[in-house]
């Protein structure tokens, strides 16, 4: 439902709610208002008809001819009589009339049911005209039909303009909603209007207050959008170009391989071919695990110990190491508490795969590589990759993360991907990753630390 419909449904029941409230008190109000002078009008006719009783000769009770005059008697409403004993018994009038509460000296009106009719009656007692010790009680008796039919006017007079503004105060409101909600249409035509790279910011000036906050988020969202989007653009125009170049490495041997006669020339194209095919396939491969670690974490997830893992890890590497005379050894405490962690066991060992081979290649023959795990005071795990190599200097401490950046001092060959993928992965654990110098001021240290809760995505 859209905020004009929404706003007008959720205006309507309270308004409607109000006006049947108004209408039930003013028919309320409106009866007993009516009822006040027709009332008083039947209690003075009690009184005058009480004035007319009589007793004859021999103590009978009687009324003075003239009693009918008083009784008025129309084409809308019966008025009718009756005298009762202190024993209740009718000595003249109506036989039908019904008892009534006992009334006073003041004639005392309400409301009863005359031959299943509605009908106010009107009661009062008088001393017995021929009896000192008796008393009499008079009742008069009125229809309510000119009454109900001056409700039911007085009820549509006061209904109809009610309604007939409830109807104007809804059409008001629907008129005055369409300024509301222009500004939000402009802002949507705005939007639409815009081609799909254009992510330029929207003026928060030019919408009301109330919408500022949310063009300030609209334009924080498309801030972050566009430098996604920039940084995928760099990504593949840098993968394109990191792969131009293996490609055609590739394609070069093999048309050397084509024209060569020599069966060892023929085998040496075909060696550095199959070099040129595996920095591709690493390289490719690479990529793969970037685009892997940069999506949300799965059902995948579950409890990994980086102990073990680190353990694991070393022993795939470990030939490597030997290769290269470098010590390649595991190092931490067994106090501290667990080691383990929520996450993706294989993205986890592909971030220390990368650790160790970036510590591999820049550690020269002879070096000593260590990888240590340990939970600190507060809870953290962290995971350290120490090596005695070059290091990485501080100025290029924060952007050899970026993707196939190499630092200025690089001097072992690779794809500029390694630190970019532990990066990632450790963002998508809630991890955060540091360098610093390794021992005694000499080499690099990568501390990736795990702490709190890891955010899953959905």
């Amino acid at each position: 439902m859209s905020f004009f419909l929404k706003y007008i449904g959720w205006l309507i029941g309270p308004l409607v709610f109000l006006w049947l409230a108004s209408t039930s008190l003013s028919e309320f109000l409106v009866g007993r208002a009516i009822d006040t002078p027709f009332d008083e009008q039947l209690a003075d006719l009690a009184r005058e008809l009480a004035g007319e009783v009589r007793a004859d000769a021999s103590g009978q009770v009687m009324i003075t001819p003239g009693v009918l005059q008083l009784l008025r008697v129309d084409r809308y409403d019966r008025t009718t009589f009756a005298i009762r004993t202190q024993d209740g018994s009718i000595v003249a009038g109506d036989p039908a009339m019904p008892p009534t509460a006992a009334g006073a000296a003041a004639p005392y009106v309400q409301p009863t049911l005359l031959r299943d009719e509605p009908v106010h009656v009107a009661t009062l007692t008088i001393a017995h005209p021929a009896r000192a010790n008796e008393r009499l009680t008079v009742q008069v008796s009125e229809t309510l039909n000119r009454r109900n039919r001056l409700v039911a006017r007085l009820r549509t007079e006061s209904v109809l303009p009610q309604l007939l503004v409830l109807t104007g105060a809804i059409l008001f409101v629907a008129y005055s909603l369409v300024f509301v909600v222009s500004p939000m249409r402009r802002l949507k035509e705005s939007i639409d209007r815009r081609g799909s790279t254009d992510l330029a910011a929207l003026d928060p000036e030019a919408a009301p207050r109330e919408l500022r906050s949310l063009i300030e988020s609209i334009n924080g969202l498309m801030a972050r959008l566009a430098s996604s989007i920039d940084a995928q653009r760099r990504f593949i125009a840098d993968a394109a170009h990191q792969l131009r170049t293996p490609l055609a490495g590739l394609k070069s041997q093999t048309e050397l391989a084509l024209f060569e006669d020599d069966p060892a020339a023929v085998r040496r194209s075909l060696i550095r071919l199959a070099a040129g095919t595996e920095r591709a396939t690493v390289l490719a491969n690479r990529l793969l695990t970037l685009a892997r670690a940069g999506s949300p974490l799965a059902a995948a997830v579950s409890d990994v110990d980086l102990v073990e893992l680190a353990r694991n890890a070393i022993n795939d590497h470990l030939p490597s190491a030997i290769e290269r005379r470098q010590d390649l050894g595991f190092e931490g405490s067994a106090a501290g508490g667990s080691r383990v962690v929520r996450g993706d066991a294989l993205l986890l060992r592909e971030l220390l795969s990368n650790l160790h081979d970036n510590a591999i290649r820049y550690t020269p023959e002879g070096g000593v590589i260590t990888v240590d795990v340990r939970r600190g005071d507060d809870g953290a795990v962290t995971l350290s990759v120490i090596d005695t190599g070059p290091g990485v200097p501080v100025k290029d401490r924060e952007r050899v993360f970026e993707p196939f950046y190499r630092g200025s001092e690089a001097v072992a060959p690779g794809t500029g991907l390694g630190l970019a993928i532990v990066r990632t992965i450790a963002l998508a654990h809630g991890a955060s990753v540091s360098l610093a110098p390794g021992a005694g001021d000499d080499g690099l240290r990568v501390a990736v630390t795990f702490a709190g809760a890891m955010p899953l995505a959905a």
